[in-house]
């Protein structure tokens, strides 16, 4: 009989096996295998649940190996398979050869289970391992029900692994029955955040227009203009225009969740995109990952959703120029000195600023007291590398008095039907890639994916002359092109969808500000 636990590192984590071994000699434990200091406190934490479970600890000396011993294991999550290791090697347990077994939880003194994060990434990467049966804490057991096939049972008491062990003998007992993750159609966290609807932004035209086309291409998106302007309030209204996610992705996202340790443990996945908006003055750690225990940052609990920085240029530089590698890969590469781990960070950037550090430029009768080393030194932060990957500027106007008061727009949910349509269209064209979605055609599929008739091309052209944008500029405008002709029926981008693209790129190069009337 094989046991194993696990240790959450990175996206998948590792399988660790647990092994012990019970001499004549002094009377002792010792845990080898590059513990950290709570997993070696778990030999007290053992010692006294072992006891107060009502069994003798053994009384010889103890030891326990974890492999692959080269790999540093961190957290209580392991102190139920050190039990079940100890007690199955004292034969207080009943052994079956063939099983291979992982148990999750943490003990308190008196012989209590503890919930432990990062259940239903444990299970899926055992599972993928060949390990079939699981041993989780009560509180975690929903959130290990969401994968499909190995046996799940559920402890909350030491005192009940005996019973628990009888009943993995007998293959008919298949524990707590799993359901099939794709039937769930209720939502966990982070679903039922407070999200803007688009029916409660009234006026801006072209920015609602521009969050559209960006939700229906998976496009990165600026808005600026000055404070007050709804640029915030349009940032958290895209992702309620979102379709629900697939299967795959849902759970992807919620493994992710898992991890991170901020699921509800209600075995629900999250089906919709999530949003983040972290503040400005987050750390590297909290944006990108990492820390102790290398946890997932906010790109990656953004993944498949949306990353929100409001008033990005008060972030700082070297937080903002991060985000250009997951922003290019999809995924964040977390390298330390002894591993280097990874995350998906596949998300949808929004970047909200003032157009300088008073906010009054370019805005009608109003007075900016910016000097021009001010206004640099502000859009400096943002630097150029990363707003060349940002696909549409939009500039925010404020509201003229019969904006304010006219009618409501489109409710999200109408909008979300366009989206959702442009979505399926590209699913269906890219059945075969790698990528899903206009904002993520490479460079090399452009000419196959974007192609233009010879008058369109003309215009193309003469548009990327005038306003001199560097290559990768090119293909964002061919990109966005593709999504504007997507909503409006998936056929070819004509001269109207390339003239709108350059419409939405046109900012960000030589000025942050809007020319009224």
């Amino acid at each position: 009989m094989e046991i194993y636990s696990y240790a959450p590192m990175g996206y998948e984590g590792l399988v660790v096996s647990v092994e012990a071994d019970i001499r004549r000699g002094i009377p002792g434990l010792e845990v080898v295998g590059l513990p950290d200091s709570a997993v070696r406190e778990a030999r007290e934490r053992v010692r006294a649940a072992v006891r107060n479970s009502g069994w003798d600890f053994p009384s010889g000396r103890i030891l326990i190996n974890m492999a692959p011993a080269g790999v540093r294991k961190e957290g209580a999550g392991f102190d139920l398979s050190l039990a079940a290791a100890i007690l199955l090697r004292a034969r207080v347990l009943p052994l079956w050869p063939e099983l291979r077994l992982m148990l999750l939880g943490e003990l308190t003194l008196t012989g209590l289970v503890r919930p432990v994060s990062g259940v239903l990434s444990a299970v899926a990467k055992g599972r993928a391992e060949g390990i079939s049966a699981f041993i989780v804490p009560r509180a975690n057991l929903e959130e290990a029900k969401i994968i499909k096939g190995p046996r799940v049972f559920e402890i909350d008491h030491l005192g009940n692994l005996p019973e628990l062990f009888h009943r993995l003998g007998d293959p008919r007992d298949g524990g707590s029955e799993p359901e099939p993750y794709t039937t769930s159609s209720s939502s966990s966290f982070p679903d039922d955040q407070d999200w803007e609807d688009f029916g409660n932004i009234r006026g801006q035209a072209v920015m609602r227009r521009a969050i559209e086309v960006a939700a229906a291409g998976g496009h990165h998106v600026l808005l600026f203009g000055p404070p007050g302007c709804g640029k915030t309030m349009a940032a958290r209204s895209l992702p309620s225009i979102l379709p629900p996610l697939t299967a795959a992705a849902a759970l992807e996202v919620t493994r992710i969740y898992s991890v991170a340790g901020l699921l509800r443990g209600d075995g629900r996945l999250i089906r919709h995109s999530p949003c983040r908006m972290p503040h400005h003055s987050s750390s590297m750690e909290g944006l990108v990952g990492g820390g102790k225990g290398i946890l997932p940052g906010e790109v990656s609990l953004a993944h498949r959703g949306v990353l929100v920085l409001d008033e990005a240029p008060e972030f700082r530089k070297n937080l903002l120029q991060s985000l250009r590698e997951p922003l290019e890969t999809g995924r964040i590469n977390l390298a330390r000195a002894d591993r280097t781990l990874w995350y998906p960070a596949l998300f949808q950037l929004v970047l909200t600023a003032n157009p300088c550090p008073c906010g009054n430029l370019g805005k009608a009768k109003g007075v900016c007291v910016c000097s021009p080393q001010e206004i640099r030194r502000y859009w400096k932060q943002i630097g150029g590398a990363l707003m060349d990957r940002i696909d549409m500027r939009i500039p925010v106007g404020p509201l003229t008095p019969g904006e304010y008061t006219g009618p409501r727009g489109e409710k999200s949910e109408e909008i979300r039907r366009r989206v959702a349509e442009a979505l399926s269209r590209q699913e269906f064209r890219y059945d075969r890639e790698t990528f899903k979605r206009n904002a993520r055609i490479p460079p090399g599929r452009l000419a196959l994916y974007c192609e233009l008739e010879p008058e369109v091309e003309r215009t193309f052209l003469s548009a990327l002359k005038k306003l001199s944008l560097s290559s990768r500029a090119m293909g964002s405008v061919l990109r966005v092109a593709r999504t504007i002709a997507d909503l409006q029926g998936g056929g070819s981008i004509g001269r109207e969808h390339i003239l709108e693209a350059f419409q939405h790129r046109r900012y960000g190069d030589a000025d942050f500000y809007w020319h009224g009337p």
